[in-house]
């Protein structure tokens, strides 16, 4: 059944953060709504989101943040505001009650618009936003059930290795257009840019015990992107 269920998601469109709170726990409950949008001042529209969490609100959202591109840029200015929903019908409708391109003047001068996308876990994923890599992954329907577990399996041995704070997330993009089709987006995560590269240095030195389930996860797939983001939780629901 959990195949099946991969599979009718990964048909639709395949490829759908909080500070140390230690009740966050891993589910695949939930979804989110993503948009993508170039700003010409980062730090001042972050602080016009905090200041007016209007548009959160009217959506239904329970908490709400941004990432904003580290590396890897496809553009000046590249981030993302996004929004957590207990389900799908609820981020879905969300994204009907607040138009970005209606958005007061203090919003439009800040950014441009690029896209709009809901996202859906596919695998335990925890709410915890730090410093991320950003990978999407074309995965077949064959293989998709293995991804995940691969996934997870990664996850753990990293832990067992001594990062207890890293943590994946695979997802799957609903409504992505084009770009999106065929792909899952994985995201790893960690509290900071040290700790990321901590875990690279000891890959490229031979010194990784997860070196095989990390070959698993890329023997299932083909990445076809890669970045890494800066993210933060800015709404915590009203």
């Amino acid at each position: 059944m959990k195949k099946l269920i991969l599979i009718m998601l990964s048909t639709l469109s395949i490829s759908v953060f909080a500070d140390d709170h230690a009740s966050a726990t891993m589910t695949t409950d939930g979804a989110f709504t993503t948009l993508q949008v170039a700003s010409s001042d980062i730090e001042k529209y972050r602080q016009t989101l905090i200041d007016n969490p209007s548009a959160f609100k009217a959506t239904g959202a329970t908490a709400a943040g941004i990432c904003v591109t580290n590396s890897g840029h496809d553009y000046l200015g590249q981030m993302m505001v996004w929004s957590a929903f207990p389900n799908v019908a609820a981020a879905l409708s969300g994204s009907t009650m607040y138009d970005p391109q209606k958005a007061p003047r203090s919003f439009e001068r800040l950014r441009e618009i690029k896209y709009g996308v809901t996202w859906k876990p596919i695998t335990p994923f925890r709410l915890e936003p730090g410093f991320e890599r950003v990978q999407r992954i074309k995965v077949s329907n064959e293989n998709m059930q293995d991804f995940t577990a691969a996934i997870d399996s990664l996850e753990k041995a990293i832990q067992d290795a001594g990062h207890p704070n890293f943590y994946n997330g695979a997802f799957v993009l609903i409504g992505g257009g084009d770009r999106d089709v065929g792909t899952v987006t994985v995201r790893s995560i960690v509290r900071d840019a040290n700790a990321m590269g901590i875990l690279f240095d000891d890959f490229f030195a031979g010194n990784a015990s997860w070196a095989d389930e990390y070959q698993a996860v890329l023997s299932l797939g083909e990445v076809v992107s890669d970045n890494m983001e800066i993210c933060e939780q800015l709404y915590f629901g009203s």
